[in-house]
């Protein structure tokens, strides 16, 4: 009988220890299939302008500042497979955006889109940045692809979505991406 209680009791600890493990062992899972917070640009972080040329070599440039509406960048790669799991959400933001409240720019970080890539990705819609200065890649921190970031007016990250977008992300950039007192004023025809 006492072999018994203690045989329960073992078990009884084995099974808490095992459930204990389990819960341990999701966390760990959700923790490493977000990208480390290093790897992103930081929410309130201060960026500067956005400075480089597009496709056919041209120079193109966000102004912070001169243009009080957000500005929603996506980070991409031709060759990244997330990235085009990425496209119908992007095009669905894009072509849902209030264009009087956000500016959406893209940024090929490889330096490699063809406009034909463009055109197929429904990208000739907005300005597209193929080659930025080093430092403007380093300050964005756009290591990783896919990445979404909304920058205010000023220059400031709102906040960045890394990786493939959920239904639960589009509905909080939109959400984050309306400002009605941004949306009601002038919007200067020459800037992007």
């Amino acid at each position: 009988m006492k072999w018994n209680v203690v045989t329960i009791a073992c078990c009884v600890l084995l099974l808490a220890i095992n459930f204990s493990l389990l819960r341990q062992n999701r966390r760990l899972k959700a923790q490493l299939s977000a990208p480390p917070p290093a790897l992103e640009a930081q929410a309130g972080k201060q960026v500067p302008d956005l400075e480089g040329y597009d496709v056919a070599g041209r120079p193109l440039s966000v102004r912070y500042g001169a243009d009080s509406r957000k500005v929603l960048v996506l980070v991409f790669s031709p060759t990244c497979k997330f990235c085009a799991q990425n496209w119908p959400h992007w095009k669905e933001l894009v072509d849902g955006l209030d264009q009087g409240a956000v500016r959406p720019v893209a940024v090929d970080v490889t330096s490699t889109a063809s406009p034909a890539f463009l055109s197929e990705h429904h990208l000739d819609r907005i300005p597209v940045f193929l080659q930025l200065p080093p430092q403007s890649i380093v300050s964005y921190r756009m290591q990783i692809t896919p990445q979404t970031i909304l920058v205010d007016g000023n220059g400031k990250v709102e906040k960045v979505w890394s990786g493939v977008l959920t239904d639960s992300s589009l509905g909080e950039i939109k959400q984050l991406a309306e400002d009605k007192d941004v949306s009601s004023r002038q919007i200067p025809s020459q800037v992007f």
